[in-house]
Parts: C-alpha cells; sequence; structure tokens
C-alpha cells in the first residue's frame, strides 16, 4: 500500500522543512519514501507543494490526481489549489486557516477568499477536513506563526491521518530542527491536542 501526502503553502512558511520532518519519521518507520520538492526559482510568497509518498516500491515521486490520502494545506489558497489531488473517498485536508495574502493580490485590490469559501472548493474532493488556526494559535501561545506547520503534523497524527509513530516524528524534530526544538515539541503537543 502506498499512501501519499501531499504538503502544500507558501514560500518562506517552512514548507520544505515540514516536508523534510515527515519524511524522516517515515523513513524511520521502515517506509520507503520518494518525494518531490518545488524550490529553487520559487520565492517568497510563491506556491511551493511538495508531494510524498510512502510504502514499499514506490517508485514515482509524483501523488497522481485524485490519489492523495492527506493534504496538508499550511496556507488555505494553496490547499485549495492542491484539491484536484483530492478524491471525495479517500482524501483528509488539514488547513491551516491563516492567509498569506499575495502581493499582487494587495496591489490589485483583490479580496482573498473567506475560509469559509476555501472550504466549500475543498469539499468536492475531500473525505474530511479539518480547520485549524494553527498559525495563529502559534504566534499567541509561542511568538512565532512559523511554528503553525509543526501543529499541522500533531493535528495529522492526533486524527489518524498520518500513518507515522509519533516516537520517530520526535526524532525527526530533533534532528531537523535543533533550533528551536523547544517551541517545535510545544506546537506538536498543541496538535496532538487538537481534534477536528
Amino acid at each position: 500500500m502506498t499512501y501519499n501526502i501531499l504538503l502544500t503553502g507558501v514560500g518562506g512558511e517552512g514548507v520544505l522543512v515540514t516536508s523534510v520532518i515527515v519524511a524522516r519519521a517515515a523513513n524511520m518507520d521502515g517506509y520507503e519514501v520518494r518525494g518531490t520538492q518545488l524550490h529553487g526559482l520559487a520565492q517568497r510568497g510563491g506556491s511551493i507543494p511538495t508531494h510524498l509518498r510512502l510504502g514499499k516500491k514506490v517508485y514515482s515521486p509524483i501523488i497522481p490526481r485524485a490519489s492523495a490520502d492527506l493534504i496538508l494545506g499550511l496556507e488555505p489558497i494553496e490547499a485549495a489549489r492542491a484539491c484536484f489531488h483530492g478524491g471525495k473517498d479517500r482524501t483528509n485536508f488539514i488547513v491551516d486557516t491563516y492567509p498569506l495574502k499575495p502581493v499582487y493580490a494587495n496591489l490589485l485590490g483583490q479580496t482573498y477568499p473567506s475560509n469559509e469559501k476555501v472550504r466549500k472548493m475543498i469539499e468536492p474532493f475531500a473525505k474530511k477536513i479539518i480547520m485549524v488556526d494553527a498559525s495563529n494559535i502559534c504566534y499567541e501561545k509561542l511568538g512565532n506563526p512559523i511554528f503553525g506547520n509543526v501543529m499541522c503534523i500533531g493535528v495529522a497524527l492526533a486524527n489518524d491521518m498520518l500513518p507515522i509513530s509519533k516516537k520517530h516524528i520526535l526524532k525527526s524534530l530533533k534532528e531537523v530542527v535543533p533550533r528551536g526544538l523547544e517551541k517545535n515539541l510545544k506546537a506538536f503537543k498543541m496538535g496532538l491536542d487538537f481534534k477536528g
């Protein structure tokens, strides 16, 4: 069996680091992990999708359409953009509801869709949707919204949406983010305490 995880967000908010945390933990759990990351030319504020495929004998790093098991949207509109990877009978979504409005939207005076509108966009592609204000919660309790990504990993684990052991996620956090580890561990615990 292959378990497909799509992480998506905006450049500069830690999407790539979050994918490394999940991939390392999955590897420690014995999964073969294949993945692809869009970076390099992606700039701060640009769309960043990361595909992770976990299983035995996984060959392609790209998640086919309608084949994601979990879409971890670290920004609401980016979660909606990724919805074509979802399938009504299969895909769970976790969406951090804190919007990072693109500069061009502000310059052009465009309105950003509400979280309720984003939910409605995602619903046709989702088995379950958990909307969590992770970035704001982490800003209020830990002083920085960047820890919201790790909180979302905890939310996924607490809601049986991530087939990876807690002990290996903790070990991966220690290896990947040794600086700021204490706050990342607190964010992870807040996610574990969040039931959607």
